[in-house]
């Protein structure tokens, strides 16, 4: 049509024009009584209804349909692409100006927009969960291709739903349906940049496993291409909207919040990237590396020191806001810095002191025992029961149940539990002193001792008098008075004695 004069160009848009509004007038025509048929039967339904239920019930019944949250988001897209077309043609005159044109930004625009009722934003926060849910499936069908189970034992049905609370949480907060145009485009962005941050950690958290179990369930690197990308794009996402976010968006607590957010899920995708390269390289050895316990620990210490000056920054940011600027300062502000100085803080710091401890402890327990030599190797002429490798001299060692294992493995599991694999017996003894033992204690143990020695003496004999009288089965009182080692009991004034096991 380049060239073609403007007459013609009027004309053939009036055809389109003509020809499509013709076409609707005839499918419209065509679904009428398609459209009466079904209004007939729905009105027969809901006077079945009534007589069933009564009015009232009905009327309950009528508003819970509507409010389904298909039906709900189903209203909140038709709003929006109405709006949507609205801004486009400028239908409406509007008091204020948005200077950005991005399709980004007027999408953005035309959410805020609508956004004027609490119906319209739990319709909002369906829709956030919606298309969660669907981002979320997606990660999982994407990742089943290479093999693996992704988020096995994870509920589907229920996956998205943190993004929509979360969305609805901070839109009552906010009051996003009380603030004038435009200043609720920035509170929108605010929240749209929490869902998506939340959502992007719980794609990674399905994807992380996944991508770690993959070195030793499939050799082949192109099944890994998938796990790989998704990680990927989740280290660059989050970097993205860290950049939009200092680019963009005015500097306050929520916005130290949400960057604190994406770089958090951007170390630990790189953690996970880091711990990949690793099994990577363990299993393209002949050998496994006997230190990749400790090369994986000190990529979670590094990773896990990373997200607690991260959580630090985000607090430091928050006082120096409060006292230094002299800003407005709110009990949700409080609410947001207490919650994070917990979970992001003190638990961080408590779990990695009392992991730092546990393996202190284990290195300090394995250093008392007893290094296998290369001939107590050959006499045992078996692998190690934890990872079934051969052993060697200088990583072997034996425990106090005479149980070969490799030093490395055997650290891994002391970090589980205390017991042998094999036979449940404690690895390592506990000492314990003398002196704090109570004397009592120690009586009763000797009693006890001497009690198993007698039972052990009774049985012993029995055995052996069994053997020599067969024959005769009741034995005398004179031949039992004999056996000073037998054990007798009198019943009544000493006169008869009956066997020690005798009517037990």
């Amino acid at each position: 049509m380049v060239g073609a004069p403007l007459a013609t160009v009027s004309w053939l848009t009036s055809v389109m024009s003509g020809f499509l509004v013709l076409s609707v007038i005839v499918y419209v025509l065509t679904r009428v009584w398609t459209v009466v048929s079904y209004m007939q039967e729905t009105m027969l339904v809901y006077q079945v209804v009534r007589q069933e239920l009564g009015p009232l019930n009905m009327l309950v019944l009528c508003i819970r349909r509507m409010l389904e949250p298909s039906v709900l988001a189903c209203y909140w897209v038709t709003l929006f692409a109405a709006q949507c077309w609205s801004n486009c043609l400028e239908l409406v005159d509007k008091k204020y100006i948005i200077q950005d044109t991005d399709w980004f930004v007027q999408g953005l625009v035309a959410m805020a927009e609508i956004c004027e009722s609490p119906l319209l934003l739990i319709s909002f926060c369906v829709v956030v969960m919606m298309v969660s849910c669907a981002a979320l499936i997606l990660t999982q069908s994407l990742l089943s291709t290479c093999g693996a189970v992704a988020g096995a034992g994870q509920p589907l049905l229920q996956s998205g739903v943190t993004e929509g609370v979360v969305a609805f949480v901070l839109g009552l907060q906010t009051g996003l349906t009380d603030m004038p145009m435009p200043g609720r485009v920035g509170a929108l962005s605010i929240i749209l940049f929490v869902v998506v941050a939340s959502l992007l950690q719980s794609c990674l958290e399905i994807t992380h496993p996944v991508l770690l179990s993959l070195p030793a369930t499939n050799r082949r690197l192109v099944r890994h291409l998938v796990p790989l990308l998704l990680t990927i794009s989740l280290l660059l996402l989050p970097l993205g909207m860290v950049y939009a976010l200092l680019t963009k968006v005015s500097s306050d607590l929520w916005t130290l919040v949400i960057i604190s957010s994406c770089l958090v899920t951007a170390v630990q995708a790189m953690g996970s990237l880091a711990t990949y390269i690793l099994f990577v390289w363990d299993s393209l050895l002949t050998v496994p590396s006997p230190y990749m316990d400790d090369y994986v620990y000190y990529v979670k210490a590094v990773t896990r020191g990373v997200e607690l000056l991260l959580a630090l920054a985000v607090v430091c940011g928050g006082f120096y806001e409060s006292v230094a600027l002299d800003r407005e300062w709110s009990m949700l502000n409080t609410l947001v810095l207490v919650s994070h100085c917990y979970f992001n803080i003190y638990s961080r710091i408590s779990q990695g002191w009392a992991l730092y401890l546990a393996r202190r402890e284990t290195s300090k327990r394995l250093s008392s025992l007893h290094t296998a030599t290369t001939t107590e190797l050959a006499t045992h002429g078996d692998v190690c029961s934890i990872c079934y490798q051969d052993m060697e001299s200088p990583t072997a060692v034996v425990t106090l149940c005479s149980h070969f294992f490799h030093k490395n493995c055997l650290k891994r599991w002391l970090v589980v539990q205390d017991n042998c694999p094999l036979c449940t017996k404690a690895i390592v003894a506990e000492e314990v002193k003398v002196e704090d033992v109570p004397v009592d204690t120690v009586e009763r143990d000797d009693e006890s001792d001497l009690a198993e020695e007698s039972v052990d003496d009774v049985i012993e004999d029995a055995v052996v008098a069994d053997n020599n009288k067969v024959d005769s089965p009741v034995l005398n009182v004179e031949e039992l008075n004999e056996e000073p080692q037998l054990r007798q009991r009198h019943v009544g004034d000493g006169e008869s004695v009956s066997h020690l096991f005798d009517g037990d």
